[in-house]
Parts: structure tokens; sequence; C-alpha cells
């Protein structure tokens, strides 16, 4: 029997148990368990996530991160917490090893196969949800802090690695479109939930709208209105229009800085590895483009680089998908991809901005899980009223927000309306 020790609040028997059967399956002898939290407020708002260590006797460790549900009732009835739990599994423990598969079956070189963490177990009960990953921290991964852009080499390593994911799935649609389909099927869209749609589409309006009144400028105001009359028309309903598209994949459905872990060489970033897939579904590729994009740069690097970024995800599309004697052209044509980014900006863009409101915040203004488990949304967005902040939040917040219109403004996903201000 093992004792743990530390962190040990929120975790179940069950739980308890699969960890230590993971660790005997490692040859751990000892019988000290440390537990730590990892992460500060802000950083995770669907999980508690906590580290596992043990030292062996030649005193090497061994360490590993688990992502636990939170079992208090009203949480759960608030969020779809089963369904993200439910959804990463699926991922972990089907969809990515069938992608290994494919890899190895046509040949692609180890160095080439899409990176993904090692998964040492899982539970699916309900109330005792959990996944026991590989800890990156081991071998020199990092992540990178949320308050700051990412650089255009960093956000090039995070495009090769997403079109490597979009490429498998179009290479299992082709191959085994059954298997396809039911991962495709087994994957819920958390935010098209019917149940909570339209109160989700109810918090999203009252967080724009809280964004807009920081705003003098009539010209950003009136593109927050536009944003705003845009779900007032369509709600959410755009994500799921291309519902069952031969363009559709399954996409990571939550690019943002704390869901990317980075190998470093020094100071510079080398290789990527994607985490947290629990809002992983099916839709067009360009989501995650537009995830990435906006939730992780700031205006400066975008006009320098973002005509660069499509054109590289492109290229790498197609590099990844001839390893499986697919062309892109037939696959994933650019005019389609350049259709998809401009008629998924608005709808990309809008949601951005509530990320912006989540991200830009400093540790202390941010709720952590305790202290949303009695909240419901209404409450929630009264939480997340910018007016709370202090003053450099806010003004990170408006910054990284004008500058986003800015580039909107640019791309044509909003109406120009620059000259008229002038």
């Amino acid at each position: 029997m093992f004792e743990f020790k530390g962190d040990i609040e929120n975790i179940t028997k069950q739980q308890f148990k699969l960890v230590s059967e993971v660790l005997e399956k490692h040859d751990y002898k000892g019988n000290h368990v440390l537990v730590q939290a990892v992460g500060k407020a802000g950083d995770n708002y669907g999980s508690y996530v906590k580290r596992f260590i043990v030292e062996f006797d030649n005193g090497k460790e061994f360490k590993m991160i688990a992502k636990i549900a939170p079992t208090i009732k009203m949480l759960r009835e608030q969020r779809p917490i089963r369904d993200f739990f439910l959804t990463e599994i699926l991922i972990y423990n089907e969809l990515l090893p069938k992608m290994r598969e494919l890899e190895k079956n046509f040949g692609v070189p180890e160095e080439e196969r899409f990176k993904y963490l090692v998964c040492y177990g899982t539970l699916s009960d309900s109330l005792n949800e959990i996944i026991l990953l590989d800890d990156l921290e081991t071998q020199n991964f990092i992540m990178f802090n949320k308050m700051q852009p990412l650089s255009d080499e960093a956000v090039k390593i995070v495009l090769k690695n997403i079109a490597k994911f979009h490429s498998l799935s179009y290479v299992l649609k082709r191959n085994d479109p059954l298997t396809y389909d039911k991962f495709a099927a087994g994957l819920v869209n958390t935010l098209m939930n019917q149940e909570n749609m339209t109160q989700m589409e109810m918090f999203f309006v009252e967080v724009l709208n809280g964004i807009k009144a920081i705003f003098d400028k009539e010209m950003y105001t009136n593109a927050i209105s536009e944003i705003l009359e845009h779900f007032r028309k369509t709600g959410l309903k755009i994500l799921t229009a291309d519902k069952g598209s031969k363009y559709c994949v399954v996409q990571h459905g939550d690019l943002w800085t704390n869901n990317v872990m980075f190998r470093m060489q020094g100071d510079r970033p080398v290789e990527c590895t994607l985490i947290d897939y629990q809002l992983a579904k099916e839709s067009l590729p360009v989501s995650d483009i537009h995830n990435l994009v906006f939730n992780c740069t700031d205006y400066d690097t975008r006009s320098k680089h973002y005509y660069q970024w499509i054109d590289f995800y492109h290229l790498e599309l197609d590099r990844y998908l001839n390893y499986f004697g697919l062309k892109v052209n037939f696959i994933y044509p650019r005019d389609k991809l350049d259709a998809d980014l401009k008629r998924y900006g608005k709808v990309c863009f809008g949601l951005s901005l509530i990320m912006i409101n989540f991200l830009l915040r400093q540790t202390q203004e941010a709720p952590d899980l305790a202290s949303l488990e009695n909240m419901d949304l209404s409450e929630l967005s009264q939480n997340f009223k910018v007016e709370n902040l202090t003053a450099q939040t806010f003004e990170a917040i408006k910054k990284r927000v004008e500058g986003h219109i800015e580039s909107c403004f640019e791309y044509g996903y909003l109406s120009d309306v620059r000259g008229n201000f002038n």
C-alpha cells in the first residue's frame, strides 16, 4: 500500500487505486508518493491537475500528471465536466493510437510522426474520471507564459503539429471511414449542447458587452457591435454548419498557450506537443488556426507573419499528406481554406475576445475551480467583468482587443470602417 502525501484533496479511492496500479507496473517498490498541485488560478477550469512523484532506490524519479474531474454536484450540473473527460479519454485511448498505427503502416519516419503524451491509464466511471499522462517537464518541455504572445518561430512549430493532426483525420477518413465516423460521433461539441447553448450564448453576449464598454473610440465599439449582432443572428450555430463535410477533421478545439508545451534548446523552441483535448470535436480545420492566431499572438507579430502562417500551414498539410499518397489540392484546396478562414473569422474572433478576458488576468484576478463551484453562468459573467480588474490587466486586455480588431479589418473578417474615422 502506498502512502500519498501532499495535495491529496479531491482524489477518490478508485483514482488512488489506478495511480497505485500504474506505479506497480513501473516496478516502484517504495511506499511514499508525493502529490503536488499543478498550475495557478486561471490555468485549469475543467479539471484538477496534479503531479505524482516517486523516487526509486537508484535515485531516479518517476513523475506523472493526473487530470482529475471535479465531483461537486453543482459544478457538474452547470458544466459538461463528464463530457470533457469522456472526449479526452476517447482521444488518448482510441484516436491517437489509431493515428499512430496509420503512420507506422505508411512508413512515416519516427521523427516525423505526430507527437502526443503517453497515457498511463484512465477511468471513465462517473465521479471517478481521471487521465494519467506523461510529465513532459522531465523531457525539457516547458509551458510558456500565457500573458506573453507567441513568437513567429513558436507559431510555426504549433502550426506544423496542427497540420499533422488534421492530416491524420483526412487519412483515417479515406482509409477507414467507418472508424473515423465512430470517433467523430463520440466527440461531444460541448459548446453546442442544446441543454446549455442558449445560456452560453447569453453569457458570451454579456461578456462582449462588458468588453465593448471599455472603449471610447466608435471604430472599436462598432466592431464589437458587429460581433454582437452576428451572435444574435446566428448564435454559435455556424460552428456546426459544416458538420459531416468532407473537409471536416477532428480538431484540437482549445488552442491557447497553456495547452501547448514546447521542448527547448537553449532559449529556442524546437518542437511542441499539444495537450488537453477536452474540447476536441469534428469541425473544419480553420477553427484551430483561428484559435491559435487570436488566442496566442499579438497585432505586431500577426501584421508581419499572418499570411506566411497560412501559407506554411497549407504547405505542411500537403507535405504530411504526401506520406500517405494524398495531395492537398484534392483534400483541402487552398481556396477552400481561405474561404473558410473568412467565413468563420467573425465568430472565432468573437470567441477570442471572451478568451482574452480569461487569459490575460493575473493569478490573483482569476477564479479557481473552488470559487467556481457555486456559480452559475450569470454569476460567472459578473465575476469576469472587466471593470473589476487592475489597471495593468485592464490596459493589457484593451491593447490586445484593439490589435485583434485591427487584424480583423485587415483580413476582411469585419467591415473595415477605418476610413470613416480618420
